[in-house]
């Protein structure tokens, strides 16, 4: 009997001169993530909160965003905010 061993799916290769060219990793930290997009720290915390940046936590304080995430942003852009305004 023969087995045939399937190739592991690989993240989507980054465009040339995106942010995240060259970069292998699922998750970017936030403060990173921050810096690709050209926005200060404080903003980024500010997007995750309301929800327009979508993250996730490993451990108890770290929030990171997904690179599939930063790929639509650079594309598409930020979500819209939500209707009524900011989330406390």
């Amino acid at each position: 009997m023969t087995t045939t061993s399937h190739p592991s799916p690989s993240p989507t290769p980054a465009a040339p001169g995106s942010v995240l060219a060259g970069d292998p990793r699922v998750l970017i930290p936030l403060p990173e993530a921050a810096e690709r997009l050209g926005i200060s720290r404080w903003q980024a915390y500010k997007l995750a909160r309301s929800g327009r940046l979508a993250t996730t936590r490993l451990g108890v304080r770290d929030l990171y965003v997904p690179a599939a995430v930063l790929r639509r942003i650079e594309q598409e852009g930020l979500p819209p905010a939500p209707v009524g305004g900011e989330v406390a």
